[in-house]
């Protein structure tokens, strides 16, 4: 069963909504919009919501990677002034039906989780966490949280890997396989792992990285099959298109060479735990030995193409 639409307040939402169509329904008054500066945290649209599903609430939050990308979570912090945990939890199962998921813990402190249920739906999840003792966040004294999430992978698709597969294809008709220049590594490169390619685990690892890599605005690509026919899982390597931009490839991701990309060069000396290297080029990430000299050739063969300095930061792993 799949569950659409929720009304929250004078705010009718629908997965696909926007922060932007939570704030058009409102007075400008009535909604608090936060932008980290940091880029990897998710914009966030407060508003005011005295009560939802019978509960007696104050507010409920929004939460968007962007203004461009849809909402794909939900939360409203149950008030301390609701205390007994067990009838906030009744009224749930009233509104949502039984529970698919209960837990309990005898351990009343603050940040433990005393009693949680959590409801499972085709596109989204549904859960209650009420806490041990009150807690302060979000500027409220709360004793839970109602949160919602999205969990529709094929609406995400949809959405946002369109756009990535269309330039793949570009990317490969255009790939001229006599510019590869590769690199030996002595520790395999893994695809990606990520929280939701763990959560997903019905779909193709594929699909699900690639169209959360879409959400988050991930400027990574599936490495083209004829790269992967020309380099192993311990291979890395530059290549160029008919129009001569770069691209760095491993096995499993790609990502385009351009002079404006966050590159990073982390080599961590060995201490009672083995040490180990990691280059950062736009997202992709290298992972080999520590302190290689063919690391080093690497890193100045990036720098010719990028025209700027990877400067190493060596420290000893913990």
């Amino acid at each position: 069963m799949r569950k659409e639409n929720f009304q929250f307040g004078d705010v009718n939402f629908k997965w696909g909504d926007k922060l932007a169509d939570v704030k058009s329904q409102l007075p400008e008054k009535d909604t608090i919009t936060l932008s980290d500066e940091v880029s990897y945290m998710p914009e966030v649209v407060t508003i005011k919501l005295p009560n939802f599903w019978t509960l007696n609430v104050a507010h409920c939050h929004f939460s968007a990677v962007d203004d461009d990308r849809l909402i794909d979570s939900i939360w409203i912090n149950i008030p301390a002034q609701l205390i007994n945990r067990q009838q906030v939890i009744k009224k749930l199962i009233a509104y949502l039906g039984q529970g698919s998921d209960y837990s309990s813990d005898s351990h009343y402190y603050s940040d433990n989780v005393v009693e949680h249920c959590e409801w499972v739906f085709d596109n989204c999840r549904i859960s209650v966490s009420m806490y041990g003792g009150v807690r302060e966040e979000d500027d409220e004294r709360i004793i839970g949280c109602l949160s919602i999430w999205l969990t529709d992978v094929g609406l995400l698709d949809a959405l946002y890997s369109k756009p990535i597969r269309d330039m793949e294809a570009k990317m490969a008709d255009q790939m001229v396989l006599s510019s590869i220049e590769s690199f030996q590594t002595k520790q395999a490169q893994d695809m990606r792992r990520s929280r939701e390619r763990d959560m997903f685990s019905d779909y193709p690892a594929d699909f699900v990285v690639r169209a959360f890599d879409g959400l988050h605005k991930e400027a990574l690509f599936q490495t083209p099959l004829a790269i992967r026919s020309s380099i192993t899982e311990s291979q890395i390597c530059t290549w160029q298109s008919l129009a001569g931009d770069y691209y760095l490839s491993e096995y499993w991701q790609t990502v385009k060479l351009e002079k404006d990309l966050n590159c990073s060069w982390n080599n961590l000396l060995p201490t009672k735990f083995g040490g180990v290297c990691y280059v950062s080029i736009g997202g992709l990430v290298i992972t080999d030995e520590h302190s290689r000299p063919e690391t080093k050739v690497f890193i100045k063969h990036l720098e010719k193409i990028l025209e700027t300095k990877i400067k190493c930061r060596e420290s000893y792993s913990d």
